[in-house]
């Protein structure tokens, strides 16, 4: 089941699990801060009105989320998936997309994903995600500025 929520407290430990697996990408010098720095971000979804909190469940756990907002890099205007998880134990089992697909439901219009440069896996689980999804209608874009791509559609 995926519900759209507005409180954090009961997605914070999914969220720490996703920023102890992001670090693997980034280079970091103090953990606990850039830990703390993600989480105050995260505060912003419960109290902005365009962002929004996805969260996928399964037997009353949550095993996965998505955060959408405007923060974008690619496009001028539109929606991005921000952060995106899906518990390892529950990978390549259609989770990722299922979740993907409904939040894409939710909004139309200009959509970007960006992905960092060293995160492969994710590179090609949008790849497949969003070739499905768009009929291949889309677009991959490296930007140095941002040390990643992303992934520019429009499902309108």
């Amino acid at each position: 089941m995926i519900v759209k929520q507005k409180s954090i407290d009961k997605l914070k430990p999914i969220f720490k699990e996703y920023l102890n697996y992001m670090s693997q990408f980034f280079e970091i010098f103090d953990h606990t801060s850039w830990c703390e720095g993600a989480l105050k971000n995260l505060q912003r979804y419960r109290a902005e009105e365009d962002r929004h909190i996805y969260v996928l469940m399964e037997s009353e756990s949550i095993i996965g989320f998505a955060l959408v907002n405007k923060h974008l890099r690619f496009n001028n205007d539109g929606f991005a998936i921000a952060e995106f998880y899906i518990k390892k134990e529950y990978e390549k089992k259609g989770y990722g997309r299922r979740l993907a697909e409904h939040v894409f439901l939710q909004f139309t219009g200009n959509w970007e994903v960006a992905v960092s440069l060293k995160n492969n896996l994710a590179r090609e689980f949008w790849k497949q995600v969003l070739s499905s999804y768009t009929n291949d209608k889309f677009i991959e874009k490296k930007k140095n500025s941002f040390n990643g791509y992303g992934f520019i559609f429009n499902n309108a």
